[in-house]
């Protein structure tokens, strides 16, 4: 007797609705992230697409359930490049934080959101 385990990312052949089918630009950060992935993961293979899975497949439904697909991939590569001791997640946050304010934004990193200054 087999015993099958669907995580909460695992929605494949589940009843999900209509899907939409709507086309939307990809915003700069969503570009820049692909980049900097598809370039880490040909320069010497450091990280693969199934570690960013690996990772995300971890962050807990509540996280996962409020995370787009771009955020998702985005928070793996950071937890997965902390992981490997390439680069630490505060220091990606302190990055985005000064990047962020030269665009006179602000990040709040436990809501996953940039606001800029005409928005506050």
């Amino acid at each position: 007797m087999s015993t099958s385990y669907r995580g909460y990312h695992d929605i494949g052949g589940m009843i999900a609705g209509t899907v939409c089918k709507d086309e939307y630009p990809f915003a700069e950060w969503q570009k820049l992230s692909e980049a900097i992935r598809g370039a880490l993961e040909a320069r010497n293979r450091i990280v693969s697409l199934d570690e960013i899975r690996r990772v995300f497949e971890t962050f807990g439904e509540d996280l996962y359930a409020t995370l787009g697909f771009y955020e998702r991939r985005a928070e793996a590569l950071t937890r997965l490049l902390d992981e490997k001791d390439v680069v630490t997640a505060a220091e990606v946050r302190r990055r985005m934080e000064e990047i962020a304010a030269v665009r006179g934004q602000t990040v709040d990193h436990d809501a996953k959101t940039v606001t800029s200054a005409h928005d506050r």
